[in-house]
């Protein structure tokens, strides 16, 4: 059954203490993420989106008073971030069969503190929802290959085909999708030189890592 946004914010643990809680969780979200949809872009934005809300509206996200600049920062300091992706992702998906997931890392501009390196996201893309059905951040000391493994626990494999570049083609990755019941197309390049040459051989002269004076022979009977 598919669930609406508002019962998706719901379902986020609120890690705040009791003295931090007095606006609830869901509603904050629900007027942050309202705000970005209106071009707010950070948090000083969507306090100022927030605070021109009127009584009536204020009402719909179940407050009375709009919430504070500090309360916003309080707010997204507290939450899990894997809790908030996983939440939005199952709204996302709904009912649907996510059909072709495409999965991808990206570093995120702008995320680097201090000493720290900048942040890094593996993401899933259906196509066919054109969204973003879930993400997980790539922990410090951390590959994609490994986050992947882990990713792909929480994505709706049956039936899907899932796609990525070269780094996902590993046997751990495949066996994952197949034992969830979902097929996978990944690329293979000259990183994995064994691979690509077993490949070629499988498809022999119809091969595209082959010459196309080999595939005008085979099918010419032989013929030179």
């Amino acid at each position: 059954m598919a669930i609406s946004l508002w019962d998706a914010l719901g379902s986020i643990m609120d890690r705040r203490g009791r003295k931090g809680r007095q606006f609830p969780l869901q509603a904050i979200l629900a007027i942050a993420i309202a705000a970005m949809l209106a071009g707010a872009n950070d948090l000083r934005a969507i306090f100022r989106w927030g605070r021109r809300l009127k009584p009536e509206a204020l009402v719909l996200f179940g407050i009375e008073r709009a919430p504070c600049h500090a309360t916003y920062h309080y707010v997204f300091q507290s939450i899990d971030a894997d809790d908030l992706a996983k939440s939005l992702g199952r709204f996302a998906r709904g009912d649907s069969v996510p059909g072709h997931i495409a999965i991808d890392g990206k570093t995120l501009k702008g995320s680097r503190r201090l000493d720290a390196k900048a942040l890094h996201v593996l993401s899933a893309f259906a196509t066919s929802l054109s969204a973003v059905i879930g993400d997980i951040l790539v922990k410090p000391g951390q590959n994609e290959i490994t986050a992947a493994l882990e990713f792909l626990k929480e994505l709706p494999l049956e039936g899907a085909v899932i796609t990525g570049d070269a780094i996902f083609c590993q046997r751990e990755i495949c066996q994952a999708i197949d034992d969830g019941k979902g097929d996978y197309l990944f690329v293979v390049k000259d990183n994995q030189p064994d691979l690509k040459a077993a490949i070629a051989e499988s498809f022999g002269a119809f091969s595209p890592c082959g010459s196309r004076r080999s595939a005008a022979r085979f099918e010419d009977g032989g013929n030179g």
